[in-house]
This record gives structure tokens, sequence and C-alpha cells, in this order.
């Protein structure tokens, strides 16, 4: 076999790569959302979740978060398609971290010495980053098992964008269970659950994301 020759094999019936369908994509995330809202609901909700909701940190805390998951939506579509620019995706990220890590100090160097150690450690910061990736998971994996039938260039990228996206929709519904009130807490904890599952998205990019 000559080399046209094994051109024309590896070019038969060769097209664009199939991507999944829109109701495909849903119906993964979907799933994946419905398990953790399951894994919040057996953790239990808050019992004060009405009273807390109605505050403005609770307010301003999901803000945060809303912004981390659409900037970091963002930057995964790019990402997934070649040729395009990621665009203001990772300033406005790098921003809304460190607004929350600005505020969280600030509300930190404000208060009470006596204070300060019950603000940056509330009565869960055993537990919340932990959670915070453990109930990101299922939003992850479905992320990449949709990433795995498109295109990005930069796997690692990628994934960590992966985990940091699942890793806000994560805190959101964490936040129906959390009791925590502090800013400092968020910028520390919170930041640290989705970090752990953006360097658990990055691996898995590494590794399953690969061309």
């Amino acid at each position: 076999m000559n080399t046209d020759e094994l051109i024309a094999l590896l070019a038969h019936d060769a097209g664009p790569a199939r991507r999944p369908a829109p109701g495909q994509v849903g119906g993964r995330l979907a799933l994946a959302l419905a398990v953790c809202g399951v894994m919040v609901l057996y953790m239990g909700l808050n019992p004060k979740l009405s009273e807390f909701a109605s505050t403005s940190v609770f307010g301003l805390k999901m803000v945060w978060l809303f912004a981390l998951l659409v900037f970091s939506a963002a930057l995964i579509y790019s990402l997934a398609h070649p040729g395009r620019q990621m665009g203001n995706a990772p300033w406005a990220i790098g921003l809304a971290l460190l607004a929350m890590g600005g505020q969280g100090m600030s509300q930190l160097l404000q208060a009470p010495v006596a204070q300060r150690s019950a603000l940056a450690l509330g009565t869960s910061w055993q537990v919340c980053a932990l959670s915070i990736a453990f109930v990101a998971l299922p939003v992850l994996a479905a992320l990449m098992w949709t990433l795995r039938d498109m295109a990005p260039t930069r796997p690692a990228l990628t994934g960590a964008m992966s985990g940091l996206c699942a890793g806000a929709l994560a805190a959101m519904l964490y936040s129906l269970h959390c009791t925590e009130n502090s800013f400092t807490f968020f910028a520390l904890w919170y930041s640290a659950g989705m970090g752990l599952s953006a360097i658990l998205g990055a691996g898995l990019g590494t590794r399953f994301l690969r061309w």
C-alpha cells in the first residue's frame, strides 16, 4: 500500500466529529443536578434557611457564585471550540474571586480580635470545602462526558474550568445546607471547595480530554 492509498483509506467516510445534541447534554446535566440535589437533601437543609435567604450576606454570596458559574461556563464553551477567543471570562473569574477575598479580609480586619477566629472558621470549616467538592462530582462527571465528544485544545485548563463551574453550582446548592454567614468564611472555605473541584477537573481533563 502506497502513501496515496493509505491517505484515501483514512479519509474514507471522514467527516466532522459528531457533537452531542443539546438535548443529550441537557439530559446529562439535569441528571447530575438531580443527584447533587439529593446529596444536599441528605445532608439536611438549614432549618433557618428562609431567615438566611433574606439577608444581604446570603444574597451577595449567591450573586458571587452565580457569576463564577456563568463565567466559567462561558470559558468552557470557548475552550471546547478551537479558534474561539477566551474573551474577558478569565478576568471576570479573577475579579469575582478577588472581590469576595477583599470583602472577607475587610470584614475580618474590622471585627474585634476575639471574633476573628469565628468569622474565619465558623462551625463547619472542617467539612465545608470537602462537601462542596463532593457535591460537585456528578456535574463534573457530566461535563467531562460531554467534553470528550467535543474538541478542547487545552485539556487541563478545560478540565479546571469544568471543575470550577461544577464547584460553583455545588456551592450554590450547598448554601441551602450551610449555616455560615461570614464573607471571610466564604472567601476561605467556599473558594477552597471550588478550588479542590478545579484541581480534580484539571487532572481528569489531562487524562480524559486529550486528543
